[in-house]
C-alpha cells in the first residue's frame, strides 16, 4: 500500500507561559531542555528529517508564510528540499480577497525557497469547491485538505481539476478530538491502514504536525513509522501521488 507522509508546520515556537501551562504534554527531560534553551520543543523539523532519513523515506511538509517568520527555518527547508523532501504551501485562508492572498503567499514562498509551489493544504482544513477553483486558476496541481470521511475514499480524486489527496489520519483528530491514549491510537492507525488495504484502497495519507513530535500523542510518530516500514508499505510524498495519477490515470473524477 502507498503511505503518504505529511506534516503541517503551524508553529515553530511558543512563549514560555504557553509551554508551562501545557507541561504535562512533555517528558521532564524535553521540558527541561526547552527551559534551558537547549532545544525548542515546537521546532522538530530536523528531528523528523533525521528519523525519516533512517528509514530511507521522504515526506511532504506544508509550511505557511503568515503564521510565523519563515526566515527562521528557511535554511532547514532548503536543505530538506535539496535532499528530496517536498515543501509546499500551508495556505492561510481569509474570507476577504482569498484569491489575492493565495497569490501573495504562493509568490513569497516561491521566492524564499526557490521552488515552484504546486500543492496546498489549507490551515485548519478550511476547504470547499470555490477554493479549489481558486487553486486551479493559480496553477496548483493538488490539494490535501479534505478528510477521507468527507469524500468517502482514501484514494485521490479529481475535484475542480485539482487532485484531492484525502487525509486518512490526523494526529489532532486522534488526540484532540477523540481523546485517544497513545497505545490505542497506534493500534487504531495500524488497524485503519489494514482495513483500507483490505477494502481495496491503494493510498493512505497520514498527517502528523511537526510541533507535536515531542508531545504526548504526537511522539508515537516514531513507532508508527517503524511499524509501517516493517509491514513493507511504500512511502510517498504528495507530489509522487500526483505523478502516479498523471501517468496511470487511475484517479476518479468527481463532478463539480
Amino acid at each position: 500500500m502507498y503511505i503518504i507522509l505529511t506534516h503541517d508546520v503551524d508553529s515553530i515556537r511558543r512563549p514560555i507561559k504557553h509551554v508551562l501551562q501545557r507541561w504535562r504534554r512533555f517528558t521532564f527531560t524535553d521540558l527541561l531542555k526547552h527551559l534551558l534553551r537547549l532545544h525548542n520543543l515546537y521546532n522538530n523539523i530536523e528531528e523528523i528529517l533525521a528519523l525519516e532519513d533512517r528509514y530511507g523515506v521522504r515526506s511532504t511538509f506544508f509550511v505557511p508564510v503568515q503564521l510565523f517568520p519563515i526566515d527562521e527555518i528557511v535554511d532547514t527547508l532548503r536543505n530538506a528540499i535539496a535532499q528530496g523532501w517536498e515543501v509546499q504551501l500551508h495556505y492561510v485562508y481569509e474570507s476577504i480577497q482569498p484569491e489575492s492572498l493565495l497569490k501573495l503567499q504562493k509568490q513569497y514562498m516561491e521566492q524564499r525557497l526557490g521552488v515552484k509551489i504546486t500543492g496546498i493544504r489549507v490551515h485548519n482544513l478550511v476547504i470547499n469547491k470555490e477554493l479549489l477553483r481558486i487553486f486551479s486558476k493559480a496553477g496548483i496541481l493538488y490539494d490535501s485538505s479534505y478528510r477521507a470521511e468527507s469524500l468517502d475514499t482514501y484514494d485521490p480524486v479529481f475535484i475542480e481539476n485539482i487532485l484531492e489527496i484525502p487525509i486518512a489520519v490526523m494526529d489532532a483528530d486522534l488526540f484532540g478530538r477523540l481523546h485517544m491514549n497513545e497505545d490505542y491510537a497506534l493500534k487504531y492507525i495500524m488497524w485503519k491502514v489494514s482495513d483500507a488495504q483490505a477494502r481495496g484502497y491503494k493510498f493512505f495519507t497520514i498527517l502528523f504536525h511537526q510541533e507535536s513530535y515531542k508531545m504526548k500523542g504526537g511522539r508515537i510518530y516514531r513507532e508508527l513509522l517503524r511499524q509501517l516500514a516493517l509491514q513493507g508499505h511504500i512511502f510517498l510524498r504528495c507530489m509522487d501521488v500526483y505523478e502516479i495519477v498523471r501517468k496511470t490515470g487511475i484517479a476518479e473524477r468527481r463532478e463539480s
